[in-house]
């Protein structure tokens, strides 16, 4: 059994690479708070996007609802905003409760698995997954979909800022051993996270 010192330090050192991917970054933070393998919320991410193979080739909309679908009816995740480990994506997995931030990564991921066009953006205050296709973006979210977003009004959110906005709330609203490891992780992080595309 891997210690959580050791799980700690593995994951600082990925959470300050350049090139990190939101799936990297949220079982990296997940395997940081509990004893799960990094590779096992990502294993779990990689079954459930086989159900969206096959959804490029649907209009926006199509791939929004299939996407939604996934979250809602195969995940059957449902918004968890009280319960700090909702903020991790293993427990989130697991339990079917995730924070909307969770939810944007797990839809980003499964998209991106399916060779769809996606990333995570905040909308309207809200973490959002978002389609992007030749007719226009549509936000997912569990069980909704919202089409025909401004462009000038989403706020795309790199794995780093998403990884930031998890371990500040944790920071809030974790028991005190665990707020303490989000303050040592939050260090971890750039200072300025590059912007996203």
């Amino acid at each position: 059994m891997i210690s959580p010192s050791t799980r700690e330090r593995s994951a600082a050192r990925l959470l300050a690479e350049p090139g990190l991917q939101h799936d990297e970054a949220q079982s990296a933070l997940a395997a940081a708070f509990a004893v799960t393998a990094i590779a096992s919320p990502r294993a779990r991410l990689d079954d459930a996007s086989l159900a969206l193979f096959g959804s490029a080739s649907l209009c926006v909309a199509g791939q929004a609802e299939a996407l939604a679908d996934a979250l809602a009816n195969q995940l059957c995740l449902r918004p968890e905003r009280r319960d700090h480990r909702a903020l991790l994506l293993d427990h989130a997995l697991a339990e079917r409760g995730a924070h909307p931030l969770q939810i944007a990564v797990i839809g980003h991921e499964l998209g991106r698995r399916a060779g769809l066009s996606t990333f995570v953006a905040s909308y309207g205050g809200e973490p959002w997954t978002v389609l992007r296709g030749a007719e226009g973006l549509a936000l997912v979210g569990p069980a909704s979909v919202a089409g025909d977003p401004a462009a000038d009004d989403l706020h795309p959110r790199c794995p780093h800022q998403v990884a930031h906005s998890v371990l500040r709330q944790l920071e809030l609203a974790a028991p005190p051993e665990a707020a303490e490891r989000a303050r040592r992780l939050l260090r971890a992080l750039p200072v300025r996270p590059r912007r996203c595309r």
